[in-house]
């Protein structure tokens, strides 16, 4: 053996042997900070179920299809308020959450003080800071006169006192739970006294007169932000069968199945359809020699569709393309959008003037009324996709006339107008 080739060999060495030692050190550390854990009298799990987190759905929560919690430590302090903290990753955000129960089912409320910035995809009114806090402090909330209730001196003073031992205090209320990121949960002796501070603030809060806040209680299931009626399934393979999926190929199943509905709108199904395809490739060399393999490519389409009260003619909606559809006195509309039909008179019904104006305003995905579902082609299977066609669909609907809503069976219009137009989270 070469002189070069041994130290290869002994610096390779040296590096296992470091691994290996560093490996052994962080192990005995961590099995150290769970004995000292357990010490107090706290319970640790290496590998929480996702009900550990499922009923909360503020930020970091709530967001996204990724939902992974971590180590958990779980506990009560010394006034026997239950406490947990976490490890929690997302599609956008990872790291550690603590939190204490409160007393009560509360509205969202932000509270962020020092280094600390907004959590990912929060949609809250930003405010002034009350005295007690100080102008460094940010407040967040969607009703402002609830932050002003909830923010009391006492619950400021509180605040100030749990603030001192971090760089950042960024803390919120998530129905009956006080939630912190990036709590000091790597020295429990610090762990402790601060977990100890924020059930203080949860005392000061469950103090001040807030009953006529209180939330309905939420079913057990995977919620999403903003969206208490949307809940995450996972897996339905039987939306295969029902659905307008693609049929080719081989090995399809769901993922990310959600099922809901945004207030009085129409429920939806929305997923992402995988499957593969097999085809075989034959080639020839220089010397005539034959080879075959197999090749696999794998697939996947976003699946999202609205059911209807009522069962409505074949429409369908699109960006103009090749070929003419039904001509509409706009022209401006027939250069954007191809609209096609079975029934030239039900389209002229639907597509009137100011549904014209909308479409023309809103540029939707393209979608297709078939039977009593509307299927869009929304491009990807993301909770802002999801939102943005729930809230353009339900405007749509608003705008079908009432006597076409009378041809098809129904009384009334079952999706009354709403008090504005505009569509949040557009692309």
């Amino acid at each position: 053996m070469s002189g070069t080739a041994l130290t290869v060999v002994l610096v390779i060495g040296v590096l296992v042997a470091a691994g290996i030692t560093w490996g052994i050190v962080a192990l005995v550390r961590r099995q150290q900070y769970i004995k000292s854990l357990r010490e107090r009298g706290w319970t640790f799990v290496n590998s929480p179920q996702l009900d550990a987190v499922a009923r909360l759905s503020n930020p970091p929560f709530g967001l996204g299809f990724r939902r992974d919690p971590d180590d958990q430590i779980t506990g009560h302090t010394a006034s026997g308020r239950p406490f947990q903290v976490i490890e929690y990753k997302s599609e956008n955000w990872k790291g550690w959450v603590a939190m204490v129960s409160l007393s009560r089912r509360l509205p969202e409320l932000w509270v962020m003080g020092g280094e600390a910035r907004p959590r990912y995809g929060v949609e809250a009114a930003k405010m002034q800071s009350p005295g007690a806090l100080g102008p460094a402090w940010q407040i967040g909330a969607l009703v402002p006169s609830y932050a002003a209730e909830v923010l009391t001196p006492q619950v400021c003073n509180q605040l100030n006192g749990l603030a001192g031992g971090l760089p950042g205090l960024n803390l919120g209320i998530d129905s009956d739970q006080l939630t912190v990121l990036d709590p000091p949960r790597k020295d429990v002796d610090q762990l402790g006294p601060w977990l100890e501070q924020l059930a203080a603030v949860a005392d000061a809060i469950d103090a001040t007169p807030l009953d006529h806040r209180i939330q309905p209680e939420q079913p057990p299931r995977f919620s999403f932000y903003h969206h208490p009626d949307w809940h995450l399934i996972g897996v339905d393979d039987s939306l295969l069968h029902v659905t307008p999926t693609n049929r080719g190929g081989h090995n399809h199943r769901t993922e990310d199945v959600i099922r809901g509905r945004d207030g009085d709108g129409p429920p939806f199904v929305a997923f992402t359809h995988h499957w593969q395809t097999t085809r075989t490739e034959t080639s020839t060399d220089s010397e005539g020699r034959t080879t075959t393999r197999t090749v696999t490519e794998n697939h996947s389409e976003a699946i999202l569709g609205f059911q209807l009260p009522v069962r409505m003619p074949e429409l369908t909606v699109a960006g103009r393309s090749f070929g003419r559809g039904i001509s509409f006195e706009s022209e401006r509309f027939n250069d954007q959008f191809k609209v096609t039909s079975p029934s030239t008179k039900f389209a002229y019904d639907v597509i009137h003037p100011r549904q014209m104006e909308y479409l023309m305003a809103t540029s939707p995905a393209p979608f297709r009324v078939v039977e009593d579902w509307v299927w869009f082609a929304p491009g990807d299977h993301s909770q802002v996709s999801i939102a943005h066609n729930s809230r353009f669909l339900r405007e749509f609907l608003a705008g079908v006339p009432r006597f076409v809503w009378r041809d098809l069976g129904l009384a009334e219009s079952p999706y009354p107008p709403l008090d504005t137009v505009a569509v949040p989270g557009g692309r």
